[in-house]
């Protein structure tokens, strides 16, 4: 099983404990919180993966960062369970899985659109309203440049891509002429 899916299974469980508490938002920042740390820091995943370190090492490594970082009671349970069963690796992934839950629960969705060169305000503004409109939830759009595109836009909301780049047209265009 992909680590993907194994991330997406803890999110799930976490989001079902956390969800009645009303506390998403606070849990989404501590775990992300943590995410970073863990991720920056090469010395924290040595030693919180390691086989050398003992159990007891590891747990009061992790609940010392925890406390530096100011974690909620349910995020510093969860991440020391993680620890328990050897899966505090995926802390990152599970953060970023966790994000999407969350938000897609409460109706948001992030979109990541791909353009060639900087767009204006009013026209991020107006596909942002575009697709909101076609989703039928709230959008926050995250543009990303890539002048390989050469023109047109492609947009990745969740695992639908809508590609309307000027590359992908010529790239069609150039099947049908090969295919005669």
């Amino acid at each position: 099983m992909s680590q993907a899916v194994i991330a997406r299974r803890y999110a799930k469980a976490l989001l079902a404990l956390a969800q009645p508490e009303k506390s998403l938002e606070t849990v989404v920042q501590d775990l992300q919180d943590f995410a970073e740390a863990y991720t920056l820091s090469e010395d924290l995943r040595e030693s919180l993966s390691s086989s050398r370190v003992s159990g007891t090492a590891k747990e009061s490594i992790l609940v010392a960062v925890l406390e530096k970082l100011g974690t909620g009671a349910r995020v510093h349970t969860f991440l020391r369970f993680l620890l328990s069963k050897r899966r505090i690796v995926l802390a990152p992934d599970i953060a970023i899985a966790f994000d999407a839950l969350v938000k897609a629960s409460m109706g948001k969705v992030e979109a990541e659109v791909t353009v060639a060169q900087e767009p204006s305000a009013e026209l991020v503004q107006s596909l942002q309203s575009q697709l909101s409109q076609t989703s039928g939830k709230e959008v926050s759009v995250t543009i990303k440049i890539d002048p390989s595109i050469i023109g047109g836009v492609v947009t990745r909301i969740g695992s639908t891509v809508i590609d309307g780049s000027l590359r992908n047209q010529l790239n069609r265009v150039r099947q049908s002429i090969i295919q005669g």
